[in-house]
């Protein structure tokens, strides 16, 4: 999966990516934990030299797998434990954008040209940014046509994919690796470094969910183009909250018993996997809902389901999955993508879901070194 904003990916060093240094870094801030890959070209190959996950909870005096927001001082120090107990060595650094700080969406627009669509976006962009367009970098991006629709043909139009980050968020970023000097190759929005670490390139319509701790978010890619983003209000620390609540312990020791339960049906876990569950099959009947609107509206219908995501580890929530959805349903492995030492095969494939945003940074920096 191709990403085709090329201004956006301009934010960062741009210099740096002229350098010859093999080894790229891709770092992914989640809401409860932030990940880091980093890799190596060798002989055309990918190699996998670190990786490293670290909770952000504790920065913030919560629990691990709570969600926290830290401030720059509280995120500098997370980031150089991070890079520390991982061994990141590599300078540049590439960063995942998240979802909720920025704006994907598809607009359907007069095909009059891309000179004259260069006036008009900024201005139809107004209508889904709620600050003023000189305080986000804007960019966009013509969705090639596969077949015209009716409605398309008789109106003459385009759809164009548009993005949007806010200037703080990027500046937020560069000052803190300039703390720790170090500094951003380029920026990305999370959708685009995950798709490109599980996602196998297939035409048909495909779901990739997030399951992430405070939200879930679901992207459909058709024809290699992400054609809807959605946010659900629901992730894997709601789970957390809800094992907390009824059964009276501490959110660190629900958080324990979540891990440790999951969805697997036992004497011990039978009141945890009904709360669990509770919610996994909430999430799922919101994405339910999200793919058969866009399998109506486009008279396409779904493939294949990909999980990613901390969520997507929970004990049994595969087979929950395959049940709630008449797809077939996988686990991404971004691991697949890169050559690593035969003994870290079975650690690598428990949490390869939850690096698939880091391991898609690292890999499209790569890219750049080709």
């Amino acid at each position: 999966m191709a990403n085709p904003f090329q201004k956006l990916f301009n934010l960062g060093t741009t210099d740096l990516l002229q350098k010859k240094d093999s080894r790229v870094v891709g770092l992914d801030i989640g809401h409860s934990s932030a990940k880091v890959v980093q890799l190596r070209r060798e002989k055309g190959q990918a190699i996998l030299e670190t990786y490293g996950e670290i909770a952000i909870g504790p920065y913030g005096d919560l629990a691990v797998g709570q969600v926290a927001n830290l401030g720059a001082p509280k995120l500098v120090d997370l980031l150089r434990d991070l890079f520390t107990e991982a061994n990141v060595n590599a300078r540049p650094i590439s960063v995942a954008i998240p979802l909720r700080s920025s704006l994907l969406i598809i607009m359907e627009l007069p095909d009059v040209g891309r000179s004259k669509l260069e006036k008009i976006v900024p201005i139809e962009a107004r209508k889904y940014i709620p600050v003023p367009i000189s305080e986000v970098e804007l960019d966009w991006w013509i969705i090639p046509r596969v077949s015209e629709s009716k409605e398309v043909a008789e109106h003459k139009q385009v759809e164009v994919l548009l993005a949007a980050i806010h200037h703080d968020i990027i500046n937020q970023y560069r000052e803190v690796l300039k703390t720790l000097e170090r500094e951003a190759a380029f920026f990305e929005i999370e959708t685009f470094s995950a798709l490109r670490s599980v996602f196998g390139g297939d035409l048909s319509p495909t779901v990739i969910v997030d399951l992430g701790a405070g939200t879930t978010k679901v992207a459909i890619v058709d024809y290699g183009v992400v054609r809807l983003s959605h946010t659900i209000s629901k992730g894997a620390q709601d789970i957390t909250l809800s094992i907390s609540r009824s059964l009276g312990v501490p959110f660190a020791k629900a958080e324990e018993i979540k891990r440790r339960v999951g969805l697997v049906e036992t004497v011990e876990g039978e009141r945890v996997t009904g709360l669990v569950s509770t919610i996994v099959e909430y999430i799922f009947a919101e994405v339910t809902k999200v793919l058969t609107i866009y399998q109506q509206k486009h008279q396409r219908a779904v493939s294949k389901i990909i999980l990613i995501g901390g969520g997507a580890l929970l004990k049994g929530v595969l087979d929950t999955a395959g049940k709630s959805f008449e797809v077939p349903v996988i686990l991404g492995n971004p691991f697949a993508q890169v050559e690593y030492p035969a003994f870290l095969e079975n650690v690598l494939k428990d949490s390869g879901p939850g690096f698939a945003v880091a391991m898609g940074l690292a890999l499209r920096h790569l890219e750049t070194l080709d």
